[in-house]
């Protein structure tokens, strides 16, 4: 059955391709669905094709050679795009880092579930890729991306409400199996549409997607996901302000003071639940500083990696937990250590540590620089709100290592491929208006009009 449902979807690829060049409307409603696919993937039988599946008896952030309706559609959209796609810059950090994975299989006990890893990471790369090439020929579909992230929150608004306040579950998680992965996916959705609302552009849809993501945050309970989120709603307002105090900013802060003090007992009430029903322990047994040991034990021997997705397998089968002190039961021995850096290091070695920071560092420096250059645009507010919400994701990844999930992977990818073809296609328009002005320059004989991008004629911000 799954095969079959795959040759269907990829019989479908050039049909969906020859309509997202034929229909503008199609290619909105394209981008959206992709968007928001990823906040259903755990509740459609038919998201993953295991093409091979290992679910019965290995245990790692994948189990399965997996293909997933985002991927197909990412295809249809690779043949469809027009004009030339990312720059090198953009792609070689995380090609770098998908070779160094790939390397670390020749230290995997088993190379197949080493190779799970490495054909996700190699999945997320495309997409990223994809998008990216997406929003540098037109930066509008970033938008798109970001309203399917937007419903996709709204659902998931729903289903905790229900949770929290009909099924009485102190850490609601909405759609996904759990909460720690919801509150990650937030910060691609949060600040992004803060930074645009904040800017002043207009669309319905953004004051309420701010609204129900923070209550999202909230009602997941987790101390990590709150913190991160104030944190970063905080850094977000002080960029937009930085680059001009707007009477919609002054607005935004008083009503945010205000929801403050709304939203405070609701917190209060969600944390008391929580800890009633799971008080911490962590004088007793602090379980994050044993599964950080047990990944630097591995490193310490396994300079090179014990390959991707082997953590478990290594920890439990090799003495590592134990020698740790990680607690002698199933369900810990089988956990991931809680923290990304340390998982990939231990996973792929330094080598392929040093790989995956210069991945993360590559469109967080982008979203920065270009946005604050362009601080004026909406475009350039809205890379703000991408590199607030890359920078949040990466430091909480110092405590989950649930970014490794496509559920988490897929939005996170997505953010990094439309930051590197907006900032790409600002670059773009900047190149084309200095070969404008040097043809003004020679005299009126050599004037030309030159070649404006659709997307800017128009007014990209309004």
């Amino acid at each position: 059955m799954k095969f079959i449902a795959l040759l269907v979807a990829l019989a479908g690829v050039f049909p969906m391709s020859l309509l997202l060049r034929s229909s503008g409307l199609f290619a909105r409603a394209f981008w959206v669905i992709i968007g928001m696919l990823p906040f259903f993937s755990a509740v459609f039988p038919m998201f993953d094709i295991g093409l091979i599946s290992w679910g019965d008896h290995w245990i790692g952030f994948v189990y399965s050679l997996e293909l997933t309706i985002v991927d197909i559609l990412a295809l249809a959209a690779f043949f469809a795009l027009p004009g030339r796609g990312l720059p090198w810059w953009c792609k070689l950090p995380a090609l770098f880092f998908v070779i160094a994975a790939g390397l670390s299989m020749l230290q995997a006990d088993e190379p197949l579930g080493a190779f799970f890893g490495v054909w996700q990471f190699a999945r997320m790369v495309f997409v990223m890729a994809v998008g990216g090439h997406a929003c540098r020929v037109e930066p509008r579909i970033a938008i798109y991306i970001l309203l399917g992230m937007s419903l996709g929150m709204g659902s998931h608004l729903v289903a905790v409400l229900q949770q929290r306040f009909i099924l009485g579950i102190a850490q609601a998680h909405g759609l996904f199996l759990h909460q720690n992965t919801l509150g990650m996916a937030t910060h691609m959705v949060l600040y992004p549409a803060l930074a645009l609302l904040l800017y002043g552009y207009r669309r319905w849809w953004l004051a309420p997607t701010v609204a129900a993501t923070v209550i999202v945050v909230v009602l997941t309970a987790s101390r990590a996901t709150v913190g991160f989120a104030g944190f970063g709603l905080l850094l977000t307002f002080v960029l937009l302000a930085m680059s001009g105090i707007t009477q919609r900013q002054m607005l935004f802060a008083a009503v945010s003071v205000l929801a403050l003090a709304i939203i405070t007992p609701l917190a209060l009430a969600s944390f008391h639940k929580r800890f009633a029903e799971n008080p911490l322990n962590e004088e007793q047994y602090d379980e994050r500083a044993a599964f950080n040991r047990t990944a630097a034990f591995i490193l310490a021997d396994h300079p090179g990696g014990i390959g991707s997705n082997h953590y478990v397998h290594v920890a439990k089968n090799f003495g590592y937990a134990s020698r740790a002190g990680v607690l002698d039961s199933e369900v810990n021995r089988r956990n991931i250590v809680h923290n990304a850096y340390w998982l990939t290091a231990a996973e792929t070695g330094y080598l392929g540590l040093a790989a995956y920071l210069g991945m993360l560092a590559a469109p967080l420096v982008c979203a920065f620089a270009a946005g604050w250059r362009d601080r004026n645009r909406a475009e350039g507010a809205l890379l703000l709100g991408f590199g607030v919400a890359l920078l949040i994701v990466y430091v909480h990844s110092n405590f989950e290592w649930i970014v490794f999930t496509k559920d988490v992977q897929y939005p996170l990818f997505m953010t990094m491929g439309m930051t590197f073809g907006i900032a790409t296609c600002l670059g773009d328009l900047r190149r084309a208006e200095r070969e404008r002005r040097q043809r003004d320059a020679t005299g009126p004989q050599a004037r030309a009009a030159p070649q404006v991008p659709p997307w800017a004629a128009q007014g990209w911000a309004r």
